[in-house]
């Protein structure tokens, strides 16, 4: 599909992906193995790298954390719980990623999933970025990517690249706040026994561990504050 504007549409634009770059592990390992991959959340770091988190579907955790181990794009790769065939997955990125890829060019990745080594990518793109730009670079830096659609949306654009946040205990989060808070909860921290330490999750995402205990109390008492101080009465 070709992409005639050069210029900015004024209104959110929706992107509709098909990638086959066995470049990105999330491709590649859904190739290899026949398993479904989807991500769930994913980091800025201050280091450039990026915390995201994948939820695996059929294949043993194991080889997902050989391969890898094996990506050149992988810095580090650890199995936060365990499925019936699967798992949640922390992977500190370096290299080659649509989601960076995206966020380069001002596009926000909504859903990035691959299975049978084929992968599904939508991206909104804000009113006032040029959209020939973002695909461009999609296509630049994953030659092996097809544009399916390009269509205007009336769906609002997330603040967040997470999906399916209430917005009504959200909002009085700042970003990193949400993020430390996603982040945390996503590893385990909550967890009965935990299964990973607050120093666990302030080298996952790159900060000090003062720094992220303040920003999980902080978040915690904010949501505490929504719900009990200013929920209507019953």
């Amino acid at each position: 599909m070709d992409i005639t504007t050069t210029e900015t549409t004024g209104s959110p634009v929706e992107l509709e992906f098909e990638i086959r770059d066995h470049n990105c592990l999330f491709v590649h390992a859904s190739a290899v193995t026949d398993c479904r991959v989807q991500l769930e959340h994913m980091v800025d770091r201050s280091d450039d790298r990026l915390l995201e988190f994948f939820t695996v579907e059929g294949t043993p955790p194991d080889r997902v954390l050989s391969m890898a181990e094996a990506s050149s794009a992988i810095d580090e790769a650890r199995l936060v719980s365990r499925g019936p065939d699967g798992g949640l997955f922390e992977f500190v990125v370096s290299g080659p990623c649509v989601t960076r890829t995206l966020a380069d060019t001002g596009a926000i990745a909504r859903s990035v999933s691959a299975e049978s080594g084929v992968g599904a990518v939508l991206a909104d793109v804000p009113g006032h970025i040029e959209v020939r730009r973002v695909v461009e670079r999609f296509r630049d830096r994953h030659p092996n990517s097809e544009l399916l659609a390009c269509r205007d949306t009336a769906e609002p654009i997330p603040v967040r690249s997470e999906r399916g946040v209430h917005a009504m205990l959200a909002d009085r989060l700042t970003d990193k706040q949400h993020e430390v808070l996603r982040t945390a909860y996503l590893s385990g921290y909550f967890s009965w026994p935990r299964r990973t330490t607050a120093e666990e999750c302030a080298e996952a995402l790159g900060i000090s561990q003062p720094t992220f205990s303040q920003h999980i109390r902080t978040a915690q008492e904010k949501l505490l504050d929504r719900l009990f101080v200013d929920a209507p009465e019953r």
